[in-house]
C-alpha cells in the first residue's frame, strides 16, 4: 500500500514538474490586432481641441491620448463640463474613424463638404465604444455610439466632430454618461496621424521593451 502511495506521489510531482517545464518554454505571444507587448499604459501625446458638453458651446479642451500595449487600444481622456471623460478606441475602431477623417479631408480639399445640420444620414461613421467618467475620477463605465460629421463652427469654419451619444451605466444605476462633442481640424489631424499611427506606437512600445532590458 505504502509503496502504491510513493508510487502515485513520484508520478504527481513528474507531472508538475513537467508541467512547469512546459510553461517556462511557452512561446511569446504573437502580435495582432488586440495585443502589442505585455506592458503598462503609457502617455503618447497631449492635443488641444475645442469641445462641448451638452448643447453648451465649443471651447478648448486639453485631450489626453493614452496607448494601451496590452490591448491595441487608444484612451483618450479630457475634462469637459463637470466630468472627466474618457473614450477608448480599439484597433479595428480606430480604422474606422480614420476612413472617416479621409472622406473629410477629401471632401474639405474638393469643397465637396455638406452644408446640412449634422446627421446619422449625412454620418461619416458610426460606432460604438467604451467610456468612462466622473466628477472626481472615472468612476463610471458604459458602452455608447459615436457618430462623425462635419460641423461649422468658430465664424463658419468646417471641422469633424466626433459626437458620443449619452448611455445607460454598465451596473444598472441609471446613470448616464455625458454627451460630448469633440472637433478636430484639417492641420490637427495631421498632427493627431504623426503621433498616434500604429508604426509610432509599435516604435515606442519596442523603446520601452528595450529599455527595461538594458543591462
Amino acid at each position: 500500500m505504502k509503496k502504491t502511495i510513493l508510487t502515485i506521489l513520484a508520478l504527481s510531482l513528474l507531472v508538475i514538474s513537467l508541467s512547469s517545464c512546459a510553461s517556462k518554454d511557452k512561446p511569446p505571444r504573437e502580435r495582432d490586432e488586440t495585443y502589442i507587448a505585455d506592458i503598462d499604459m503609457f502617455t503618447v501625446e497631449t492635443f488641444y481641441l475645442y469641445g462641448s458638453f451638452g448643447k453648451g458651446k465649443p471651447k478648448i479642451h486639453d485631450f489626453t491620448f493614452i496607448f494601451s500595449p496590452r490591448t491595441n487600444y487608444i484612451y483618450v481622456r479630457g475634462r469637459i463640463g463637470i466630468d472627466q471623460i474618457e473614450a477608448g478606441f480599439s484597433y479595428n475602431e480606430r480604422q474606422k474613424i480614420l476612413e472617416a477623417k479621409d472622406k473629410y479631408l477629401l471632401e474639405y480639399e474638393t469643397k465637396n463638404l455638406t452644408t446640412q445640420k449634422p446627421s446619422k444620414k449625412n454620418a461619416y461613421s458610426l460606432g460604438d465604444v467604451p467610456v468612462r467618467w466622473g466628477v472626481a475620477g472615472l468612476t463610471h463605465s458604459a458602452d455608447t455610439t459615436y457618430m462623425t460629421n462635419v460641423e461649422y463652427i468658430l465664424e463658419g469654419k468646417p471641422y469633424f466632430r466626433i459626437l458620443f451619444q449619452q448611455a445607460k451605466e454598465d451596473n444598472g444605476s441609471g446613470d448616464s454618461s455625458p454627451r460630448v462633442m469633440v472637433y478636430i481640424s484639417p492641420s490637427q489631424w495631421e498632427k493627431i496621424i504623426e503621433a498616434c499611427n500604429q508604426e509610432r506606437l509599435v516604435e515606442l512600445t519596442d523603446a520601452i521593451l528595450a529599455e527595461a532590458d538594458e543591462f
